[in-house]
């Protein structure tokens, strides 16, 4: 003990943390490194990797908000489409309210985007509403175009054993009509009318025992004649009784019609109808359904 009474301090030992981090040739704790996106033993190990649960659900998010902004335009497109295609005809209002409840959608995402400065909200209710449009104009073209003529000869009537001579009002409702045996068409009366770059051919349908100067039915087709003769549009120079699907009366049908019976000196009647001759009628109106969904 000194000799003034106080006994001496005990020497200073620093402890385990301190020498560590005072000796430069300690192993201490492990530090992060941003660069490698592990931690690192001061000795040179490479720890574990850290993982930030956050950043990988935000980008789970992400991804989900680009699937939905691609799909879901493409899944309204559809649906718009095949209610013209299959629902229009019979369900006019249904599809027009469906097409209006796509469209409500589509603007609420857009309201919503715009509210919450959402720009994944923004693309999808953007996108949709695109869809909403396009899928609409496709659907009406594709209904007049195609499938107007298609239900109008799917549910029309088809007729058998039909004089030419007979009146067209009987038929007026046919979508198909088969001839009576030794009906032809009477080629010497043809008519080739120009128009739009192509040639309208008409003939009249007649019987080999009754020269009839009032035509009830005209055999039609394009391209298939020359300008006063030989007609030979679809199955006029077959063999066997003929076979017709109706055609629609339009102006310049009846511009050729106002020529042949210029020409010839025919008459015919207001009810008078267009057949297109034709082997197999139901392959006809089929081939119409199919090209109209290959489009």
């Amino acid at each position: 003990m000194p000799a003034d009474g106080i006994p001496p301090s005990p020497p200073y030992r620093p402890s385990g943390s301190d020498a560590a981090a005072n000796d430069p040739f300690s192993v201490g704790s492990p530090v992060y490194d941003p660069f490698l996106g592990s931690r690192i033993d001061t000795s040179g190990a490479l720890g574990p990797p850290q993982t930030y649960p956050g950043l990988q659900k935000r980008q789970q998010v992400r991804f989900t908000d680009l699937a939905i902004s691609v799909v879901l335009p493409w899944l309204v497109f559809f649906l718009v489409t095949s209610l013209f295609l299959f629902a229009y005809h019979e369900m006019e209002m249904i599809v027009w309210i469906l097409v209006a409840l796509c469209g409500g959608l589509a603007l609420l995402f857009l309201v919503l985007g715009a509210c919450a400065r959402h720009g994944s909200f923004l693309a999808i209710g953007f996108l949709c509403l695109t869809s909403v449009v396009v899928g609409v104009v496709v659907g009406l073209w594709l209904h007049t175009e195609y499938l107007e003529r298609y239900w109008q000869l799917d549910s029309g009537q088809e007729y058998r054993e039909v004089q030419p001579t007979a009146d067209a009002k009987l038929t007026r409702d046919a979508a198909v009509i088969h001839f009576a045996p030794k009906t032809f068409v009477d080629d010497r009366r043809t008519i080739g009318f120009v128009a739009g770059g192509g040639i309208l051919c008409l003939a009249p349908v007649a019987t080999s025992f009754n020269y009839n100067s009032v035509i009830q039915y005209w055999a039609v087709g394009e391209d298939c004649c020359e300008m006063r003769c030989n007609f030979d549009c679809g199955t006029a120079r077959e063999l066997g009784p003929l076979t017709g699907v109706t055609e629609p009366r339009g102006d310049l049908y009846d511009r050729a019609i106002a020529q042949a019976m210029s020409v010839y000196g025919m008459n015919t009647t207001a009810d008078a109808q267009l057949v297109s001759l034709v082997r197999d009628p139901k392959a006809v109106i089929s081939d119409i359904w199919d090209e109209t969904l290959t489009i």
